[in-house]
C-alpha cells in the first residue's frame, strides 16, 4: 500500500476533481449538510425558539431530501424509460407508485418534505443524523480514503471505521425505530392539544409508522418491545379497570389495522 504521504498533492487534487462531478458525491455532500446543521443546531440549543435553529432545522433537511433524492432518483427513475414494457414471465411488472411505497428511501425523503414545511421538531432529526453519519462514513472508507489519498482497506483508519460500521450498524437501526416510535407520541399529544397542523402531521406520520411496520423488522421489533413494556404495566393491580379495558380497546383497535396493507409487500410474521 502506498502511504498518502508519497500520492502527489497534484494526483489528489485531480482524483478530487473527478469524484466531484459525480452523483455520488452529491448524495454525500447531502449527508455532510445534515451532520454539520446537527452538530451546530445541538451545539447551540437553549430549548427557545431561535432564527438560527429554525434555520439549520430547515438546511438539514435539504440536506436529507437532496441526498435521499439522488437513490430514488438513480434507483427508479434513471434508467425507466429503458425498462417499460418489459414485464417478467411470472406476470406485470410492478408499478412505480408500489416500487416507492416499498423503498425505505422514498418513505424518509417523503417525510422529509413534511418535517422541512411544518413547525419545528428537534425530535425527528435523530433517524436522520444516525443515517447520514454511517452514509459519511461509509463514503469516507469506500471512495475518499482509496481514491484520493490512496489509504487502502488494510491501513489503521479504514480497519477502524470498517470495525466501527460492522458492530453500530444494526444497533443505530434500533435507535432509529426508537426515536420513530417517540416521534409517534409527540405527534399525537401535540395534536391532541391541538398544535398548528398537528393532526396533518400525526395522520401523515401514522402513515407512514405503518408503512415501517410492514417493511422493517426493526419497527416492528421495537413496537413489540413497547407492547410487552405496556401490557405489564398495565397488569399492575393498581391500573384502574376502566383503563386497563380502554388500553384493550385501543390495542386491538390497532392491531386490526394489520389487515390493510399498504406498502404491497407480503404479510410478516408476527411475533
Amino acid at each position: 500500500m502506498v502511504a498518502s504521504q508519497g500520492v502527489p498533492r497534484h494526483f489528489q487534487v485531480s482524483k478530487f476533481l473527478e469524484i466531484l462531478k459525480t452523483s455520488q458525491f452529491a448524495w454525500f455532500v447531502g449527508h455532510v449538510v445534515v451532520l454539520t446543521c446537527a452538530l451546530l443546531y445541538f451545539l447551540t440549543f437553549r430549548g427557545g425558539a431561535s432564527g438560527l435553529h429554525n434555520t439549520l432545522y430547515r438546511v438539514l433537511y435539504l440536506g436529507v431530501i437532496e441526498s435521499f433524492g439522488i437513490i430514488i432518483y438513480q434507483q427508479h427513475f434513471r434508467h425507466r424509460s429503458g425498462a417499460n414494457g418489459t414485464a417478467g414471465a411470472a406476470g406485470p411488472s410492478p408499478t412505480i407508485l408500489q416500487l416507492l411505497l416499498r423503498d425505505d428511501n422514498s418513505m424518509y425523503v417523503a417525510i422529509a418534505v413534511m418535517w422541512f414545511l411544518t413547525p419545528r421538531l428537534t425530535v425527528t432529526m435523530v433517524p436522520y443524523v444516525v443515517f447520514s453519519f454511517f452514509h459519511f462514513l461509509t463514503y469516507v472508507k469506500s471512495v475518499l480514503l482509496p481514491q484520493v489519498f490512496d489509504i487502502g482497506p488494510d491501513s489503521r483508519i479504514s480497519a477502524a471505521i470498517d470495525k466501527f460500521i460492522r458492530e453500530n450498524n444494526d444497533r443505530s437501526m434500533v435507535w432509529s425505530s426508537f426515536s420513530e416510535l417517540v416521534c409517534v407520541l409527540v405527534v399525537l399529544i401535540r395534536a391532541l392539544l391541538w398544535f398548528p397542523r398537528s393532526w396533518i402531521v400525526a395522520f401523515v406520520f401514522s402513515i407512514f409508522i405503518k408503512i415501517r411496520y410492514e417493511t422493517s423488522p426493526y419497527t416492528r421489533s421495537g413496537i413489540k418491545r413497547w407492547e410487552v413494556r405496556l401490557d405489564g404495566l398495565m397488569s399492575h393491580p393498581g391500573i384502574p379497570a376502566t383503563v386497563k379495558n380502554a388500553y384493550v380497546h385501543f390495542k386491538n383497535n390497532v392491531r386490526e389495522l394489520r389487515k390493510y396493507n399498504l406498502s404491497g409487500t407480503p404479510p410478516a410474521k408476527h411475533m
